[in-house]
């Protein structure tokens, strides 16, 4: 970090002390993004930096950032149920110490933070958290990987191991837990027999065929779709 840390004030790189937190955690991470040693180093530099930053802020939610994500990354978020807020399954414990095991075994270089939170159960029949009992609560969990660099080359090896730390999540973890997507981090798999399982998977959890009944009758010119809803909920022109 001490090249970072010495360019001169005539050099076209910004001056590191005007740095935010998320901008001085990306220069750490870009410079050894896939070693997993360093990027526990940078882990714990960060866990240091929010012990030293705790502390109560109240204000108008559109004032006040509550969490700075950073800058340009990949992030899959899965949503499970934990029980009743009167019995608690302690699932969403035993989750992230499964996920945790899960990166130990395979030195998974995983950034902070893993991201945890709770909801309560939603009416909408399409949400992840959706239940009808009113006492169920959720937990949601995102994992994280950060592209801090513009080259191509080493952003294409982050990407790669970022859908191996994914798939590793997929596949040891989501049917255990009843885990399924955020609708905004979802991805549409390539391939066509992992697109059909996943189209699958997704009508044992939600209401498709009613969903796509309500598409037809009340978007017939499909305005409100896109790409991936296409994929996810094919509409036989048929019915």
């Amino acid at each position: 970090a001490r090249d970072i840390a010495t360019k001169s004030s005539d050099s076209n790189e910004p001056n590191i002390n005007d740095f935010s937190f998320t901008e001085l955690r990306d220069k750490l991470l870009s410079l050894d993004p896939l070693n997993k040693d360093h990027v526990m180093k940078v882990n714990h530099a960060e866990a240091e930096f929010w012990r030293k930053s705790e502390g109560y802020r109240v204000g108008w939610s559109d004032d006040i950032l509550g969490f700075d994500c950073g800058g340009q990354q990949w992030v899959s978020e899965i949503c499970f149920p934990a029980g009743t807020l009167s019995k608690p399954s302690m699932k969403d414990l035993e989750y992230i110490e499964e996920l945790k095991k899960l990166i130990e075994t395979n030195e998974l270089p995983a950034p902070a933070p893993i991201e945890q939170r709770w909801t309560a159960r939603s009416q909408s029949p399409m949400s992840p958290a959706s239940s009808s009992a009113e006492d169920d609560i959720f937990s949601w969990v995102g994992i994280i990987m950060y592209l801090p660099t513009m080259d191509a080359r080493q952003r294409k090896e982050i990407t790669e191991e970022f859908f191996h730390y994914r798939h590793l999540t997929q596949t040891q973890l989501w049917d255990k837990y009843s885990a399924y997507e955020h609708w905004a981090k979802i991805e549409v798999p390539k391939d066509k027999e992992e697109l059909e399982a996943l189209q699958a998977r997704l009508k044992t959890r939600f209401p498709v065929d009613a969903y796509n009944k309500a598409r037809r009758e009340l978007d017939p010119n499909r305005i409100l779709s896109n790409n991936i809803l296409e994929k996810l909920f094919p509409l036989s022109d048929n019915v």
